[in-house]
């Protein structure tokens, strides 16, 4: 028979509310005294289903295993008291069951509220109760679920009898996975931006060669904006069709700054330096300024319309820019890697970009390699701690079955199988033959 991790028993006690009221007579296991019938696993399939433990509503053997071990836990827990509580336990547990149901009914309120009334919300109040209620889902049903979680929250520390990562076994950890992030990311700025970046990934190790970059965005007319952006695209697209054989069209743009014209570079930087020109007296001031001492984060209150720039940690460290960054607008990290900028407090000269005009400052060295943060530790701890939790309990629960008396009708789970195989085909049959044909012949006018 499969066996199945306890932490999955765990998590199905937790979403397997009640039982069908009156389960059919047909026995597919027993432990000690207690019969598992067929249709409490019918009960639990489609979640089985739904969260992949099992492929198809066909696999009876692993849903059966299942139960059986679910009501080994149980009987476990009922022996180590470990599902009674005091009176202030179940208080809170009946507190906790409170606000989640509420917040339950609230979302109800929020999507399938008419109009924004007291009665209108009062309405929809009582029909959450009713839906709910409806479904399966009351108080008692939660508290009784919260309860049972809370059982095995008592069993699995029990088990854990006070385990705690070490750091040593962090750090391992760390290095180990540490090295994989860096044969990824070591040569593959794009990739590493992508997946942190895009994705959400943990920055566990962090490339050479990024610069921890602050600026002043000054925002700039749009049409005169536009007007040069669409001449950069158009002679940027003219070199790239000039290594092709067929020659493309310039690019065209829906905006009133279309370019349909051959462009020349000449065109296009007295484009950009009109861009300058409409905030000459805006930078030229930030420059006098900062030679006369006054701090470029100053200037950046003032005159700056990045709203990432009030984020006192972009403020403080920079956002991470590399020469190779795709995440940013290519104008500003052109600045950033610009032949003024060698050394931390470096200031570049004004660059164009299509946010406006960039003058962005060296603020530091982004520190490169396996980097453990605060954040990186506590995942890894809470990772090694539920891999700890699942050997503990796996290894209790196999003790566990082998003391008590657990039987399996191989014959009815056998029959319960086929029948669960016999409908489905029925139900995809049906399915084929009241399917709309892609193309009904027309019958010719002879006939």
């Amino acid at each position: 028979m499969k066996r199945l991790s306890a932490v999955l028993i765990a998590i199905m006690l937790i979403i397997t509310l009640v039982y069908a009221e009156e389960p059919s007579k047909r026995e597919l296991a027993r432990v000690e005294d207690t019969v598992i019938y067929q249709a409490q696993a019918d009960e639990i399939m489609p979640s089985f289903v739904s969260y992949n433990y099992v492929s198809t509503e066909t696999d009876y053997q692993t849903v059966v295993e299942y139960l059986v071990q679910q009501e080994v836990m149980r009987r476990k827990i009922a022996d180590m008291k470990f599902n009674e509580f005091s009176q202030e336990e179940l208080d809170a547990i009946t507190k906790d069951a409170e606000a989640e149901l509420n917040s339950y009914i609230e979302n109800y309120i929020k999507q399938n509220i008419s109009e924004d009334t007291q009665e209108a919300r009062d309405k929809a109040r009582t029909q959450a109760e009713e839906f709910f209620t409806t479904h399966g889902l009351t108080l008692d049903v939660l508290v009784d679920s919260m309860k049972q979680r809370e059982s095995f929250n008592k069993m699995a520390e029990y088990l854990l009898a006070g385990y705690a990562p070490t750091e040593q076994e962090v750090q391992q950890v760390f290095e180990t996975v540490g090295q994989q992030y860096k044969e990824q990311y070591e040569n593959n700025i794009s990739l590493f931006e992508g997946m942190t970046t895009y994705y959400g990934q943990p920055k566990w190790y962090t490339p050479e060669g990024y610069r921890g970059i602050i600026h002043i965005l000054i925002k700039v007319d749009e049409d005169i904006l536009e007007q040069y952006m669409a001449m950069q695209a158009a002679y940027e697209e003219q070199q790239n069709s000039a290594g092709n054989d067929s020659a493309e069209e310039p690019n065209k743009q829906d905006d009133s700054a279309v370019v349909t014209e051959p462009v020349t570079l000449e065109q296009v930087e007295v484009a950009k330096q009109a861009v300058l020109d409409s905030k000459k007296d805006i930078i030229d001031t930030i420059y006098d300024r900062l030679a006369d001492g006054e701090s470029f984060e100053k200037l950046i209150e003032e005159f700056g319309s990045d709203p990432g720039m009030l984020n006192a940690d972009n403020l403080r460290d920079g956002y991470p820019v590399h020469k190779d960054s795709i995440v940013y607008d290519p104008a500003f990290t052109t600045a950033a890697f610009s032949n003024r900028m060698n050394e931390v407090g470096d200031v570049s000269e004004p660059s164009v970009g299509s946010f406006g005009i960039h003058i962005v400052k060296y603020q530091r060295d982004v520190p490169s390699g396996l980097i453990m943060t605060d954040a990186i530790y506590s995942q890894i701890s809470e990772a090694l701690l539920i891999q700890k939790e699942t050997e503990v309990l796996d290894s209790a629960l196999s003790g566990w079955m082998a003391e008590m008396s657990i039987s399996y009708n191989d014959a009815n789970i056998a029959l319960a199988t086929q029948e669960a195989h016999e409908r489905i085909s029925k139900e995809q049959s049906e399915d084929k033959s009241e399917a709309p044909l892609e193309a009904v012949p027309i019958e010719s006018e002879g006939n």
